[in-house]
């Protein structure tokens, strides 16, 4: 046996029952995070296979009398808001404010009620609700005017 292994099994033989079963219970909670987010983002994945086809096509109006037909997916908006929320993320350390107001100002007005609803389909959660408590105020009112 090397000594540095030895060295181990003695420090963890000599240790406290107490302090075994909080590095047991810590590395438990470790391994059920972790697997819980992975298990949650495959749910994720199937259920925007289900909501791939959530395109909607609008007309921009280029200035000129004419217009040019635009297509967004609502389910890669609302994804690329739920990461830049960090809520996909086990440890949510940060939240990216200006990728989710840029992605949410991609969307018409008149679209925004798809896009709450198809944000609510893929991760059940409300999503005036998550800019509300994940944006401050200057950050939300640059996009509640879309909301109203």
């Amino acid at each position: 046996m090397n000594p540095k292994e030895s060295s181990i099994k003695k420090l963890w033989d000599d240790s406290p029952a107490l302090v075994k079963l909080a590095l047991i219970g810590g590395a438990g909670y470790l391994a059920y995070r972790f697997g819980r987010s992975i298990y949650d983002e495959i749910q994720i994945r199937k259920r925007l296979k289900l909501y791939q086809q959530s395109g909607v096509n609008f007309n921009v109006n280029t200035g000129s009398g004419s217009g040019v037909t635009t297509s967004i997916n609502l389910s890669s908006i609302a994804m690329e808001i739920y990461d830049a929320l960090g809520l996909g993320s086990w440890y949510q350390v940060w939240e990216d404010e200006d990728r989710v107001i840029n992605a949410v100002k991609q969307v018409p007005k008149v679209y925004i009620p798809d896009l709450e609803r198809t944000y609510l389909q893929l991760y059940q959660r409300d999503l005036r609700q998550d800019l509300v408590a994940y944006l401050d105020g200057d950050e939300w009112n640059q996009i509640s005017y879309l909301f109203t």
